[in-house]
């Protein structure tokens, strides 16, 4: 699940530091390993905004696992890889499954901004009423210092970039694919394979734009 597809399956709004939890696993560097061998085994904060932001980070680990486990989301995922090789995309050079996977992500942060650009709009004006301070409170009661600065750094980036905007534009879907992709891999699409990504998810949007509330809207983990 993408950052807006978290604040959507948590609409009503919530708080700004819950809001801005909801993307600390994916914007902090190495965030779960932290998470899963210190916060995981720590006494929780009693500070009620500090807890907020805890909420947050529960909130997207059991949104993420409900997401990936529809099946919806895996059936999305199986058309996206056919698609992806009916355009003439190598299997063998390109991991289409995990660029399936991330692509269709993109794809519903796509749809949301279609449907109500006002969300995200919504969006950006919460995260950027957050109290940073409240945020290193929170790296910091863990020891994650270095993990806090690092997402505070990105974080910046994020807010000033506002980059889920692009999304209306499938072309540029494709180049943050692109970006995605080299960061895991260190390889990035050529210039013809980006053209038969953007082909194929031509074809996929439609079937996307039909489906994609019933992962969002199915609020399955209460």
């Amino acid at each position: 699940m993408h950052f807006l597809s978290h604040y959507y399956y948590e609409l009503p709004a919530k708080s700004p530091l819950f809001t801005v939890a909801l993307g600390i696993p994916d914007l902090a560097p190495h965030f779960s390993k932290g998470y899963n061998s210190v916060i995981k085994n720590s006494v929780l904060p009693n500070n009620p905004l500090l807890l907020q932001i805890h909420e947050g980070i529960l909130s997207h680990y059991a949104a993420d696992k409900a997401f990936h486990n529809s099946p919806v989301f895996m059936n999305l995922i199986s058309l996206t890889t056919q698609s992806f090789l009916t355009e003439g995309l190598s299997r063998e050079k390109l991991r289409l499954s995990v660029i399936s996977h991330l692509a269709v992500e993109l794809m519903i942060d796509r749809q949301i901004i279609l449907e109500d650009e006002q969300v995200c709009t919504d969006y950006y004006t919460l995260i950027n009423n957050a109290e940073e301070k409240q945020i290193s409170s929170y790296f910091d009661i863990f020891l994650l210092h270095e993990t806090g600065k690092n997402f505070l750094s990105r974080f910046q980036f994020f807010k000033e970039r506002r980059f889920l905007f692009l999304f209306k534009e499938l072309v540029n879907l494709v180049e943050g694919l692109s970006r995605i992709y080299k960061n895991t891999t260190g390889m990035e699409f050529t210039v013809e394979e980006k053209q038969r990504f953007l082909s194929a998810l031509n074809n996929i949007d439609t079937t996307i734009r039909y489906s994609w509330k019933e992962i969002l809207n199915a609020k399955v983990y209460e």
